[in-house]
């Protein structure tokens, strides 16, 4: 019986061990953050787009349709939206398709030309950003992060950084 404890605890400490190792890798990609990620963005009409690849001035939204705050960003977004023209806004997600385009409809978001809406692994935004609240923005300017916003933000506040 002593024996089986021994194992096991042998086995716990070895997945703490293992787990903790790995920690300092993901804490030092979030922390050099300071361009565009390295992630696929597959835009609602299905067309893949690095977003390394992504020129001038882009904001990233990163959302899930279902959260509360989320809708009342896109609202706010929304009302304001001629404020933000010198960027293009990708609303981003890892969210079923049909759910992320069913919330630029719901959010009149869906026709409007410097607005788009795409899918992302959520690997890509773990691996990239780390753990995040939704929505989290991340405004970037010739390809160099300016300024990035975790949880909801008023657009007030967006609009300064920009």
């Amino acid at each position: 019986m002593s024996r089986v404890i021994l194992i096991v605890l042998a086995f716990q400490f070895a997945v703490v061990a293992c787990s903790r190792k790995s920690e300092p890798k993901v804490e030092a990609s979030v922390q050099t953050v300071n361009e565009y990620p390295p992630i696929t963005l597959r835009l609602a009409e299905g067309k893949d787009v690095a977003a390394k690849g992504l020129r001038g001035n882009n904001m990233f939204v990163l959302f899930q349709p279902d959260c509360d705050h989320c809708q009342e960003e896109a609202i706010q977004i929304q009302q304001r939206l001629q404020e933000f023209k010198d960027y293009t806004l990708y609303f981003i997600s890892s969210a079923p398709m049909e759910n992320i385009t069913a919330f630029a409809r719901n959010f009149d978001l869906d026709n409007v030309e410097k607005v788009k809406f795409a899918w992302t692994s959520t690997e890509g935004v773990l691996t990239y950003y780390g753990p995040i609240q939704t929505p989290s923005i991340y405004i970037y300017s010739d390809g160099r992060l300016k300024q990035s916003f975790n949880g909801q933000t008023s657009v007030d506040k967006i609009l300064e950084a920009l």
